[in-house]
């Protein structure tokens, strides 16, 4: 079977693609082929593509993992990082022009004050700040989404973004001395939905079908935007399972895959 690359650069054609096809390519209108909606008849992703993330292409300045001795804010015992779901280039695709961003948190809301989600286009103008009021729920792997009242993101740019977890009230820190916090941070790209792409998605009959098209094209954030929302309501499909640890394997963060995908917190846009 051919390996079909996710890769951080533009989306590329796809050739030689293996002989388990999508059999249907996302439409209202499905009569191509049967729903996919069984974990014990569906194949996964990697049965159908074979991931191998592409990471020779152009990254950018980043980091998608924040360190911590013992905890993300020096407390407990967990010893896990903060982590940005995002390719170690520090760099994502969208044809979205909201796209949801993704992040492992591996403590539990009582271990730190807030959290804090800023993008900036290319250029060094704020396009969105939000800070979020965090629940008890975590950890587990959260996603925030730019609401679409945000100005949308701009084809075959750049922006960059940096997601924070404030261990300590920031409004107490002194002109001197910064708030104790945990950083990541990276760059994602709108690019255009091509004539090819769009015919893909258009033959798509459910959204984890739209997830391999986005997947064969590269298109990360997309990709892991769709199958992330459906493993966090069916968290007992095994298809949907695969997919997930196969997504996070190509970006080796698999050992993170077992952790729940979870609604974190209310936010208050700046």
């Amino acid at each position: 079977m051919t390996r079909i690359p996710i890769s951080p650069q533009p989306i590329k054609r796809v050739v030689a693609i293996a002989s388990v096809v999508v059999g249907c390519l996302v439409s209202p209108i499905a009569t191509q082929s049967q729903p996919i909606n069984s974990a014990s008849n569906t194949p996964s992703l990697q049965d159908m593509l074979e991931f191998n993330l592409d990471l020779s292409g152009r990254g950018r300045p980043g980091d998608r993992t924040g360190g911590a001795s013992r905890s993300l804010c020096g407390a407990g015992k967990t010893g896990e990082p903060l982590f940005a779901l995002i390719p170690d280039t520090n760099l994502g695709l969208t044809v979205e022009e909201h796209p949801s961003f993704w992040f492992y948190i591996p403590d539990g809301a009582n271990k730190f004050h807030s959290m804090k989600f800023a993008l900036w286009s290319d250029q060094g103008e704020k396009v969105y700040e939000t800070t979020y009021r965090v629940t008890n729920t975590l950890p587990g792997v959260i996603s925030i989404s730019l609401p679409p009242t945000t100005p949308a993101l701009k084809e075959n740019q750049y922006y960059n973004w940096i997601f924070t977890v404030y261990c300590e009230d920031p409004q107490r820190a002194t002109v001197s001395t910064d708030p104790k916090r945990v950083r990541v941070r990276g760059s994602i790209q709108r690019v255009p939905l091509t004539a090819e792409l769009k015919q893909g998605l258009n033959s798509v009959v459910t959204p984890r079908d739209r997830a391999v098209i986005f997947a064969r094209n590269g298109i990360w954030f997309d990709s892991i935007t769709l199958i992330g929302n459906l493993r966090r309501t069916q968290t007992a499909n095994r298809a949907l399972a695969a997919d997930w640890t196969n997504l996070l394997e190509d970006i080796e963060l698999e050992a993170i895959a077992s952790q729940p995908i979870t609604e974190c917190c209310s936010a208050s846009a700046k």
